[in-house]
């Protein structure tokens, strides 16, 4: 686990800083799956007593993200197949609708902080965590466009899993490039008002994970279950 400080901001929940810190880290890999977690240790590393850190422990059960075995430890979760392939589709099904209302849209400057992220992301091409970052607000930036920042909610609520496969899959040669070259079509798509281009450009992005997640189970056979 990487043990950079973590400065609580004591004007925001604990419990909420704690659990979103454990999940950045247990979806970008720093915590792998199988690594137990010790309320005591967490609680001395953020400053902070053991009730917030069970109470983020609750939250990230809730998520499939950890195990808790009650008086006795709390592991990271393996990626379950199952819930990488039901958040795909439920992610495909709400960004293609969000695809068809930014085309069908009037106001194409909605799409301005998306064209701004995808910019970052060109600048930030070889660090894969900045990227991986960028990639997620990309996606945020169109549901809030389209006016569905609430359900940007509900699919990363549900995204843990197929999170950690996109995480082992981005540092595979070509892939970030490939990313930032389909987000492009897909702005472009919409910007042209292409209906059916930019769900096109949408599913095909989405689509490489799973793709590709034979391969990925086959490299990295321990970090998955059923």
């Amino acid at each position: 686990m990487d043990t950079t400080p973590f400065q609580i901001n004591r004007n925001r929940p604990v419990a909420l800083q704690v659990y979103e810190d454990l999940r950045d880290r247990i979806v970008s890999l720093d915590l792998r799956p199988g690594y137990s977690l010790s309320r005591a240790v967490l609680a001395d590393f953020y400053g902070v007593s053991q009730t917030p850190v069970r109470e983020a422990f609750l939250k990230l059960e809730k998520d499939g993200l950890v195990e808790v075995f009650p008086q006795s430890k709390t592991l990271i979760a393996p990626i379950s197949i199952h819930k990488v392939k039901s958040t795909h589709f439920l992610r495909t099904s709400l960004e293609l609708e969000v695809a068809h209302n930014l085309a069908l849209a009037m106001d194409k400057a909605k799409i301005t902080p998306a064209e701004k992220i995808l910019s970052d992301q060109r600048d930030n091409s070889m660090d894969t965590a900045a990227f991986s970052r960028l990639d997620s607000a990309f996606h945020r930036a169109l549901f809030i466009a389209a006016g569905y920042e609430d359900l940007w909610e509900v699919v990363r609520e549900h995204s843990g899993h197929l999170d950690r496969v996109r995480c082992l899959q981005l540092p595979t040669p070509g892939k970030i490039e490939r990313v930032i070259f389909q987000h492009g079509k897909i702005l472009d798509a919409i910007r042209a008002s292409d209906l059916h281009t930019a769900e096109s450009h949408v599913r095909d992005h989405l689509s490489g994970s799973l793709n590709e997640l034979d391969n990925i189970i086959q490299n990295n056979r321990e970090m998955f279950g059923a």
